[in-house]
């Protein structure tokens, strides 16, 4: 497979980076767009520790994808699952802050969606 010469730098660098093996998956760049949603949330008033966790729970669904693509076999399957298991804790603390009155509906409908995403690709993903 030939790979399309890339930009360089008057000292031989490429300009642009080549994308490591997760970010050429659709299911980072999904996380990459919750953990952006999560962060558009600012900071709600009484809502730190609830914030805190969906904070680290989005966080967590990006950074074990980057990692279960070094792995192989069912390391590479457990990781993807542990992404899985927190795109469920973000949706779960997306109901929490709803319920609270502490975020607007359309927010939580759209963060949920993400979390619909990754889900369904990440359980694809964790059986490959």
């Amino acid at each position: 497979m030939n790979t399309p010469a890339q930009p360089k730098s008057e000292f031989g660098q490429a300009l642009e980076p080549r994308p490591l093996p997760h970010e050429r998956l659709d299911a980072f760049t999904v996380a990459i767009e919750l953990v952006e949603q999560v962060k558009s949330l600012g900071t709600l008033r009484g809502t730190a520790g609830a914030l805190d966790q969906l904070r680290r729970a989005s966080t967590s669904v990006a950074v074990n994808i980057g990692e279960a693509c070094g792995k192989s076999g069912a390391d590479r399957r457990r990781y993807f699952a542990i992404a899985r298991g927190s795109a469920l804790e973000c949706a779960a603390a997306l109901r929490v802050l709803l319920a609270l009155e502490l975020v607007k509906r359309q927010r939580y409908t759209e963060a949920r969606a993400l979390c619909e995403r990754l889900y369904a690709m990440l359980t694809r993903l964790s059986r490959s």
